[in-house]
């Protein structure tokens, strides 16, 4: 946990969605996983939406909504709009990536450091969409991150080794299997990052096609040997529609 003098400082914890909606329908998910850290955390809380234009107005509203309902406060970074170099980049490196199951909106946290303001906001909390928080966020956000550039639960804690098959990191030997973490739930130390990051992530997927889990086998690729291990209370994954009632982080 950190310290006093950290927490007096840092009272307002900073928390990131990367969004692409291509039918309309994946922003309520968005919503409902804000909801879930609202109802829990009575700290100050700013979330981060990095979007691209596939974000509706009407759904805008309706997370502007939901964030004005618990008195917290909102910002949106129009990815397409801020960063069209690094969408060019992408697609020409991944051309792949508007065929698969993955969003583009999961790349989009991989543009945190270029997108949030450094000297303003050190660190933040990255969600996917289903994620839903049964804990008081602060929990996480208070972790002491040392010198790490980022806090995450390994793979075979949070999923209990379900879904460590056909890794090309494990399998070439590049990433040893109890360092591999999901990256569903991600405390980001936004100072160990560089502005050449995105690029390299990048550069690194269109070397290693062999690579199906894309930003996450990124961000595995270059931090795996040099992270913060959290508990498996912060990323529990569940396979069931009736969530269990544990103070976690739920999957």
């Amino acid at each position: 946990i950190m310290s006093e003098n950290f927490l007096e400082a840092e009272i307002l914890i900073h928390v990131s969605y990367g969004l692409h909606d291509r039918d309309g329908h994946y922003t309520k998910f968005v919503g409902t996983s804000m909801t879930s850290i609202f109802e829990n955390t009575r700290e100050e809380i700013t979330v981060h939406i990095l979007h691209d234009n596939t974000l509706t107005p009407d759904n805008r509203d309706k997370l502007n909504y939901v964030t004005g309902k618990y008195n917290q406060k909102i910002k949106f970074c129009n990815v397409a709009q801020l960063m069209p170099d690094r969408l060019k980049l992408l697609a020409e490196k991944i051309p792949e990536i508007t065929k698969g199951r993955f969003s583009i909106g999961t790349f989009y946290r991989l543009l945190m450091t270029e997108l949030l303001p450094k000297h303003e906001i050190r660190r933040v909390i990255y969600l996917d969409a289903d994620i839903l928080v049964n804990l008081d966020i602060a929990e996480l956000w208070q972790q002491d991150l040392q010198n790490y550039p980022l806090a995450a639960v390994p793979e075979i804690e949070a999923t209990s080794n379900h879904m460590l098959k056909d890794k090309f990191l494990l399998n070439a030997g590049i990433v040893r299997v109890e360092d591999y973490f999901n990256a569903g739930v991600i405390l980001f130390n936004l100072d160990k990052f560089d502005e050449n990051f995105f690029r390299d992530g990048a550069q690194f997927l269109s070397n290693n096609p062999q690579c199906k889990s894309l930003d996450q086998d990124i961000l595995n690729a270059f931090f795996a040997k040099n992270y913060l291990k959290l508990a498996q209370k912060f990323n529990a994954f569940v396979d069931t529609e009736e969530l269990p009632a544990a103070q976690k982080i739920y999957h």
